[in-house]
């Protein structure tokens, strides 16, 4: 009896470590709902706009309105583009031909698309671009759809300040010197927005995240 029940504790426990086969379809649905969430509130406010970090996310740096994000083990990497929203610019893409998943996004007038690479060294590099905003991040496949479903949920969350936006780079704007990595418009020779965060390893933490950066908060 002893023996019966250690080998269905073992099927179990190894059928249990199988990762799901997440299918084009899998993906389609973890986005429409995703799109259908409702975020209430937000827990980190800058200058211009503010956003929501869901549970289990840590604000690891800060530059500009580029942000690192950290969870389960993986860098989440956002964007926010503040001169693109701005000026209502349309966003343009291409899809190639050899991605693992690929979707334009567009859902209360709000677009944007998804981009899911075949995985390399069983990393699949996500680039999701929503709410005039971007985030990017390799995970491995059994983080894949917790990745999709929460970059949604933060890019989704985003709500802009039209009046503070206005006196950044409106007409009312005396001076805007701040560096802005404009993923609209950009087109670097070679790699991508990952490899241009890697800056962020050459800054002191305690030097990025200041008290001044972050204007308040609000609860979920």
């Amino acid at each position: 009896m002893k023996k019966l029940f250690l080998v269905l504790a073992l099927v179990i426990l190894f059928t249990g470590c199988d990762v799901k086969n997440i299918t084009d379809k899998d993906i389609e649905n973890i986005i429409d709902e995703s799109l259908e969430l409702k975020v209430q509130g937000s827990n980190n406010n800058f200058k211009g706009y503010k956003y929501y970090i869901p549970r289990g996310f840590m604000l690891q740096n800060k530059k500009g309105n580029n942000y690192m994000l950290l969870s389960n083990g993986d860098y989440y990497y956002l964007y926010v583009d503040i001169v693109s929203y701005f000026h209502k610019k349309d966003i343009e893409t291409t899809f190639e031909d050899d991605l693992y998943f690929s979707k334009e996004l567009s859902y209360n007038d709000i677009k944007g698309y998804v981009k899911v690479s075949k995985p390399k060294n069983d990393l699949y590099y996500i680039e999701m671009v929503y709410n005039y905003s971007k985030i990017e991040t390799y995970v491995k496949k059994e983080n894949l759809e917790y990745a999709l479903k929460n970059s949604l949920k933060i890019l989704a969350s985003i709500k802009y300040n039209d009046v503070i936006l206005d006196t950044l780079i409106g007409e009312k704007t005396l001076s805007y010197e701040e560096e802005v990595y404009n993923f609209f418009e950009s087109k670097r020779e070679e790699g991508n927005f990952l490899d241009y965060i890697e800056e962020y390893d050459a800054y002191d933490k305690e030097d990025v995240i200041k008290d001044e950066d972050i204007l308040g908060s609000l609860d979920e």
